[in-house]
């Protein structure tokens, strides 16, 4: 996904984690992490998707989030005995670039949530806005 960002999205999407968190926006970064960074916990999600549906006319489902992870491999392919296998690893740097420095060996499923930033979210929303599947 492009690391080129509409500044208008980018700045849209800090306001809707910032609402969705509680959090002034002026604190809310591109870089920042969701759980680590700005302690979002998993609820925290849905209202960020369901304001970003809204603010942008979009759609983004679960199973879609889910199914981009791993493109086109069986969930055993990507993560085999619970364990995000090379080949998901892969493609996981190549959802979200942003992320790639901690996409390492031994990240489990569950951990994807605590990998996205602000950006992975503009990501969706200007790939989306390009028609992508994501």
């Amino acid at each position: 996904m492009s690391e080129a960002n509409d500044p208008e999205i980018a700045e849209k999407v800090r306001h809707i984690v910032a609402e969705a968190l509680a959090l002034d926006p002026a604190t809310v970064k591109n870089e920042s992490l969701l759980m680590a960074d700005l302690g979002a916990e998993s609820l925290d999600y849905l209202d960020i998707v369901f304001k970003i549906e809204r603010t942008f006319g979009i759609q983004i489902t679960r199973g879609e989030m889910q199914k981009a992870a791993r493109g086109d491999m069986s969930e055993e392919e990507f993560a085999p005995g619970g364990v995000v296998s090379d080949k998901g690893l892969e493609r996981l740097r190549e959802l979200m670039p942003e992320a790639k420095d901690r996409i390492v060996p031994g990240l489990r499923p569950v951990q994807i949530l605590g990998l996205f930033s602000v950006q992975t979210f503009v990501n969706m929303v200007e790939a989306k806005k390009r028609g992508v599947v994501v």
